[in-house]
């Protein structure tokens, strides 16, 4: 991101404050929460397919490619590849995946 301003330290932080108040209003807006943990960034929800008060949460992230910040969803695709990396060369074998 190239940034188009600079600011003091006062300057940044009234800023801060005000894009904090907008990011509230758009938790609001579409019934998301940003949250943070180890690093990670997500957006919780309420699951609406049980009845019941269960949270879920979708992760945020960069993958790398230069492309920024964006929802981060792994495809059926990524979680074969994923699995399949953990797997022995001989398990694959076993398997006759080799």
């Amino acid at each position: 991101m190239e940034y188009k301003k600079t600011y003091t330290k006062e300057e940044a932080i009234q800023h801060a404050e005000k894009f904090l108040a907008e990011v509230r209003k758009l938790e609001e807006q579409y019934s998301l929460s940003f949250n943070s943990d180890t690093g990670d960034v997500y957006l919780s929800f309420k699951k609406n397919h049980t009845g019941s008060d269960q949270w879920g949460h979708v992760k945020v992230g960069w993958e790398g490619d230069g492309t920024g910040l964006k929802v981060m969803s792994k495809k059926k695709t990524d979680k074969v590849a994923e699995a399949l990396s953990k797997l022995s060369e001989e398990d694959k074998k076993v398997l006759g995946l080799k």
